[in-house]
């Protein structure tokens, strides 16, 4: 398997909201440095409170089990599996998710 980083380089290649592409293309032209950097680190997290906690506060990458959680303020939040990360899984408004739905979203896509 894939190291996590490299997993989590290809995935933002790919995503044009995520590496500042369709930012860029809108006129911001620092969106494909700045938008990327956000994604560069990557926070394990192991407990489902923690999780919806950390992705209604904060950006970035956060790995729970094998779901990759990519949050963005302006984009939502973008799931991944790391095991078939071609595409993503998931797209999340974490905003519009109450605790107790937020758990069933998780444990369907596990």
């Amino acid at each position: 398997m894939k190291e996590i980083k490299k997993i989590i380089e290809e995935i933002i290649n790919s995503n044009n909201w995520l590496n500042g592409f369709y930012d860029y293309l809108d006129g911001d032209v620092l969106a494909i440095v700045n938008q990327p950097e956000k994604f560069e680190e990557v926070v394990e997290v192991v407990d489902l409170q923690e999780l919806y906690n950390k992705l209604r506060e904060f950006e970035g990458v956060f790995k729970y089990k094998n779901l990759l959680f990519f949050n963005d303020w302006q984009y939502g939040t973008f799931v991944y599996d790391i095991n078939n990360y071609e595409d993503y899984i998931e797209h999340l408004t974490m905003d519009a998710i109450p605790f107790d739905h937020f758990i069933k979203i998780v444990e369907q896509l596990l």
